[in-house]
């Protein structure tokens, strides 16, 4: 198509990057909470095992009966251990937490606000289709078609660089998907109702 406009964009995802940055500092905050409950419980235990004499022995030399020195001594050296693997290592702690949000969450529960059904086929987006109607929902208005998937071109899973408005009507825009060498690998359908909101968008190859 003679009069086909081709939009390049990068490949810098910053609201990415903001979703990111905001997990690790939810991380870090959650590291030292934890490490400030394992010190305080260090502590209790070092002052339960010491305690008053009065309170815990009988004439000087005799424990009360339901406390066990051993065990306690045992279980104050485990926290001690780690406590200090917590303070040494917070990548330990880093990887048991939740991964950062992804641009494909960000795209379904954010940008799309959690109104589409998202159909996956060998680990990439195959169709996007409104479910909220019953809800009394409508579906979105996407004006600029092109930065849409300018911007979510990673979520999608498709490896393109460009993409070309091919064919517009009342009822459906198509833009190709062009790679980096300039081959179209796919194209990109928005299905628009009456009033020019998007209902459900599929990509074909």
């Amino acid at each position: 198509m003679r009069n086909a406009k081709v939009i390049e964009f990068p490949k810098a995802q910053s609201v990415r990057k903001r979703l990111q940055d905001k997990a690790q500092e939810q991380k870090a905050v959650l590291i030292l909470s934890i490490a400030s409950v394992l010190i305080m419980t260090v502590f209790l235990n070092q002052w339960l095992m010491q305690g008053p004499d009065s309170s815990l022995t009988s004439g000087g030399s005799r424990n009360v009966a339901s406390f066990q020195p051993a065990t306690f001594a045992k279980d104050v050296k485990w926290e001690h251990d780690l406590a200090k693997k917590l303070a040494s290592d917070k990548s330990t702690l880093s990887a048991s937490l939740a991964e950062a949000p992804t641009l494909r969450d960000e795209l379904i529960f954010g940008y799309l606000e959690g109104k589409y059904g998202m159909k996956l086929a060998q680990g990439r987006i195959e169709s996007l289709e409104f479910i909220d109607a019953q809800a009394g929902e409508h579906p979105m208005m996407i004006n600029d078609k092109a930065e849409f998937l300018a911007k979510y071109s990673e979520a999608f899973g498709l490896n393109y660089a460009e993409v070309s408005l091919v064919q517009k009507t009342d009822s459906e825009q198509v833009y190709s998907l062009i790679d980096s060498s300039k081959q179209i690998i796919g194209k990109a359908h928005f299905v628009i109702d009456d009033q020019g909101r998007v209902s459900e968008i599929k990509f074909t190859q």
